[in-house]
């Protein structure tokens, strides 16, 4: 369930090559991560993920894309990876500073076999990102029709600021909250840092929410707060 700001940051160092050509470019990475936290809780039990995506982007401002992790819900028979296809449009405005990002995510989980509603769900975003020199900010909306397992609709707001010390290491804020939908109501956070170097990047982030043992739900130790790293590696351009 990767959230559309966060699935942002993976996609901001675009290579020049993914915007040639009239038809766009398609580019790609792995990531390694000792967890995978979705909104500040636990989505695999502290345990470490391999992710990775494949992003389509057209110099019209469209893109489509694939992301993929596994995941831990830590029940016999629970699905044990997670598909976000996604599509959209940027508007560059602003002489490039500011950016309007429209998108709609469709979020699955292929092999669960979990008997009732699906896990599956919608979400369509709304984002607004602006440069100021070294200063990045984004503000984000989203609204989920029909959250996992039929518990309603979902709406949430996040906030994030990057601060960049140099051209390779950026300090990032991130604070978001939720509502709407039974168990997803919750206020979370995170600050940490990424560093970059040629085609890799090592970033070390602390996460945490308003959610205790008690009103976590049926996994307590999965809204603990924690420190993630994660290690992506930037693939060579597939077209």
């Amino acid at each position: 369930m990767k959230s559309a700001l966060a699935l942002a940051g993976l996609l901001t160092a675009l290579p020049a090559t993914a915007q040639a050509g009239s038809w766009g470019g398609v580019f790609s990475a792995v990531t390694l991560a000792s967890d995978y936290r979705y909104q500040g809780v636990s989505e695999s039990l502290g345990k470490p993920v391999v992710q990775g995506y494949v992003h389509w982007a057209r110099p019209d401002g469209f893109y489509l894309g694939a992301f993929a992790t596994q995941v831990d819900f830590g029940y016999d028979g629970a699905p044990t990876y997670e598909i976000d296809s996604y599509g959209g449009k940027n508007f560059r405005l602003d002489g490039g500073r500011t950016e309007l990002k429209l998108q709609a995510m469709y979020s699955s989980f292929p092999d669960n076999p979990t008997p009732g509603p699906t896990f599956d769900f919608l979400q369509g975003s709304v984002q607004l990102q602006h440069t100021t020199g070294p200063w990045t900010t984004r503000g984000l909306v989203s609204y989920v029709p029909q959250g996992s397992y039929g518990s309603g609709p979902v709406q949430r707001a996040e906030g994030e600021v990057d601060y960049a010390l140099s051209k390779t290491l950026v300090l990032k804020a991130l604070a978001g909250a939720q509502g709407g939908g039974h168990g997803h109501e919750r206020v979370y956070w995170s600050l940490g840092g990424a560093w970059t170097w040629k085609t890799l990047t090592f970033a070390l982030t602390y996460h945490d929410t308003d959610r205790t043992r008690e009103n976590c739900g049926f996994q307590p130790k999965a809204c603990d707060a924690a420190v993630v790293g994660t290690l992506t590696v930037q693939l060579p351009p597939i077209l």
